[in-house]
């Protein structure tokens, strides 16, 4: 654990992503080693600002909208995102995905802007239950979710394209009664 916490010694912080954020996350989809498991769609700056700008960070402790993205800050530089998508209020129903820039991949960045994040979303909001993801070949994902406490719930074949193969994925989980454990 003290490689972790040298690895994190930098402020890890969080905020709403921006519409002027929309460059920002285009350099990072398109980065190989962020692309590596993740079948990311090319998507225009213009219309990553576009659904930036729709976000309205109040309606999430309202129980109500879709999907909100916050940027990751390392020492104040922007450093990758988190995304949460609602996929039930009434259930209380969520899915997170995350990615860093290269230049922050593997030194705890990400579990300790995830661990925060999710520490508010079951704090001030009424999700339950938090979803995620990950390619099965993609390890350091499947560290960030063991770590802050996401249980492993199975395999989901053939889950998406990537690369013209379908790839397997693990589903994780985390419950509002386990994380206020």
């Amino acid at each position: 654990m003290a490689q972790l916490e040298q690895r994190t010694a930098s402020e890890v912080r969080r905020r709403p992503a921006r519409p002027q954020d929309a460059s920002l996350l285009k350099r990072w989809r398109s980065e190989s080693s962020v692309r590596l498991y993740q079948p990311l769609s090319d998507l225009s700056i213009s219309q990553l600002r576009s659904d930036v700008a729709n976000q309205r960070m109040a309606d999430l402790y309202r129980s109500r909208g879709e999907k909100f993205q916050w940027i990751v800050l390392v020492d104040g530089e922007a450093a990758g995102w988190i995304t949460l998508l609602v996929s039930n209020w009434e259930h209380g129903l969520g899915e997170v995905g995350y990615a860093l820039g290269s230049d922050y991949q593997r030194r705890g960045v990400m579990v300790e802007a995830l661990s925060d994040l999710l520490g508010e979303l079951f704090d001030r909001t009424t999700l339950e239950r938090i979803e995620a993801r990950c390619a099965i070949g993609n390890l350091a994902s499947q560290k960030v979710l063991e770590r802050i406490g996401f249980e492993r719930e199975g395999r989901l074949r053939g889950y998406f394209k990537l690369r013209g193969e379908r790839v397997d994925n693990y589903l994780y989980a985390v419950l509002r009664a386990d994380w206020l454990r």
